[in-house]
């Protein structure tokens, strides 16, 4: 199974909403947009609440993953990779696409390598080249 893991943002709109639409930057509704079309499962990551399911229903929220301590970033990304488990069979031969700024991939990349998948980070996808290839089902 492959997976894609889009970055939410501090772009939101004013009044709580599914994931899917609380993000409102043009960068996070390319990248919505790629993954939903992709036909492969995606998430969405806030470094907030971790891993989201795009139809969870969410309140707008302010904080800076950046500004979090590396130890907060390191037990995030060993969280949101649990989180990966228990929602998806993620493992040894997957892939897992992180469409996120430079921070989460950093975060996120040992833990979900320790599961056995390949990770792809694509920080450029939707900031400039939103025909970019997704990766396909397997």
């Amino acid at each position: 199974m492959s997976v894609i893991l889009v970055g939410g943002g501090s772009a939101q709109l004013s009044e709580p909403a599914a994931v899917r639409d609380l993000y409102t930057s043009p960068t996070f509704v390319r990248r919505r947009d790629r993954a939903e079309t992709s036909g492969v499962p995606w998430f969405v990551v806030s470094g907030r609440w971790g891993l989201l399911a795009p139809d969870d229903f969410l309140a707008p929220y302010s904080f800076s993953f950046k500004e979090q301590s590396v130890n907060y970033r390191r037990a995030w990304g060993r969280f949101v990779a649990e989180q990966l488990c228990v929602v998806s069979s993620v493992g040894r031969g997957d892939v897992v696409e992180i469409c996120a700024a430079a921070g989460y991939a950093t975060a996120l990349t040992a833990p979900i390598q320790y599961l056995g998948a390949q990770v792809v980070h694509r920080p450029d996808v939707g900031a400039s080249d939103p025909g970019d290839e997704p990766i396909r089902p397997g």
